[in-house]
């Protein structure tokens, strides 16, 4: 599974108190990527239900919508309530749709000249209910203005061409998928995004092993379930807002997302770039493979993202940035990456809520680097091995603690593809 946003993300990576359990890799081309750690335990931009309404109502008032559209819906409802005899061979579903409890609903997403053992159609209808928790919500809001069935449809077909390109081999590059994976990671943040490429997936598994109208119904709810309620809102909101014009709607119309300056915030925090980068071209492209996210960025949006990713940041045991990396070189010839701003130059929150920092210690980030480095190496002679970020069953960075006099210092690495030594945290326990 892939997934490609400018820069480079590596899930995996659990640090005290600032980091989830991924890691970011943001590549732009230019030498080796920087590899970005966001904070974990990333609370959710919450969008209550009246704010949910309010914007509904207002990008759909925005919206362009086929009178032809309309009509072929209305039509289709009319025939799928008047049939009254029930047929079910030539791939005619308008009678089977007329049995169930929205029959207007299952033939919109169905749609003429689709069989019902055709995988889209399957995967489209299943979806269609992982909408429910919060669909009555979205009717209320557009019934004066819309169908809501043919909105229904729209949303369920974008967000089943939105996800059919994120789990595809080859990374995002279109702009309004960027736009959307920047707006859904801002405000649920990289773990619930990660979910719910994996809920997709076993929605498309479920979907296509279905032999009944109620396994799609039952694929779906489950799928609704990992979105939750309000990630159903993002998505949707997001998908409304891109169906009305794509990324350049998006970008004009996200500031009136409910939560939006947090969200913004939220961008840097959770992915280690700004949304202004999204939407303006900033990412190139996201990929996701195997528990890594990989981000290609421009230079100039690295720029912004380092700045978002040292802004809130105080100092620890240094004085230096907290964006600071610092290159080493075992003795027998092994290279490392050491995250010394994020491990050195900052606090740590402990298990126990403390915030704890290398001040006062006594020791410097050469004296632990080199104690780290020590340890792996005497760790790889032994016959251990450390994870190597983008291979198949990658669970997370390596783990382990080192005594230095009186202190025991924690830390988290990772091999590259390259035999480069990763060491994204180090902190004191």
């Amino acid at each position: 599974m892939k997934l490609h946003w400018g820069g480079v993300l590596l899930l995996g990576s659990l640090l005290m108190g600032c980091a989830t359990s991924h890691v970011v890799f943001l590549d732009t081309g230019q030498g080796e990527p920087i590899v970005y750690v966001p904070p974990r335990n990333v609370e959710p931009i919450e969008i209550a239900e009246g704010e949910f309404q309010k914007l509904m109502t207002q990008l759909v008032l925005d919206m362009r919508f086929s009178v032809r559209a309309e009509n072929d819906v209305r039509k289709r409802l009319r025939l799928a309530s008047s049939d009254p005899e029930p047929r079910t061979q030539g791939g005619d579903y308008g009678a089977w749709c007329s049995q169930q409890d929205n029959p207007g609903e299952c033939l919109t997403l169905l749609g003429d000249g689709f069989s019902f053992l055709d995988a889209t159609a399957r995967r489209k209808m299943a979806l269609s209910f992982a909408w429910d928790g919060v669909w009555a919500g979205v009717q209320g809001a557009v019934k004066e203005v819309v169908n809501p069935l043919a909105l229904k449809a729209m949303i369920t077909s974008a967000m089943a061409a939105y996800m059919f390109l994120v789990v595809a081999p080859e990374p995002l590059t279109k702009v309004v998928a960027i736009a959307l994976t920047a707006y859904i990671v801002a405000y649920v943040g990289l773990d619930a995004f990660a979910n719910i490429v994996k809920g997709w997936q076993r929605l498309s598994m479920d979907s296509e092993r279905a032999v009944s109208f109620e396994e799609l119904e039952d694929a779906g709810h489950n799928f609704g379930k990992v979105i939750g309620q309000n990630g159903a809102r993002v998505l949707i909101l997001a998908l409304t807002a891109a169906l009305g014009g794509g990324a350049a709607n998006m970008a004009s119309k996200g500031p009136m997302l409910p939560g939006f300056a947090r969200a913004a915030l939220a961008a840097e925090t959770n992915a280690g770039f700004s949304l202004s980068a999204a939407m303006a071209g900033g990412v190139r492209s996201i990929s996701v493979a195997e528990g890594v996210m990989t981000v290609g960025l421009v230079p100039a949006a690295v720029a912004v993202a380092m700045q978002g990713a040292s802004g809130g940041a105080t100092q620890g045991g240094g004085s230096g940035p907290t964006n600071l990396w610092t290159n080493r070189v075992s003795p027998g010839g092994n290279k490392y990456r050491f995250n010394t701003g994020h491990g050195y130059n900052r606090p740590h929150e402990s298990p126990g809520g403390l915030s704890k920092s290398f001040a006062g210690t006594g020791l410097t980030a050469d004296e632990i680097e080199t104690a780290i480095m020590r340890q792996l190496e005497s760790f790889r002679a032994g016959g251990g091995s450390l994870p190597v970020a983008g291979t198949p069953g990658f669970k997370g960075p390596f783990q382990d603690s080192i005594r230095m006099g009186a202190h025991q210092v924690g830390f988290r690495a990772v091999m590259l593809n390259t035999g480069e030594i990763v060491v994204s945290t180090y902190f004191p326990w």
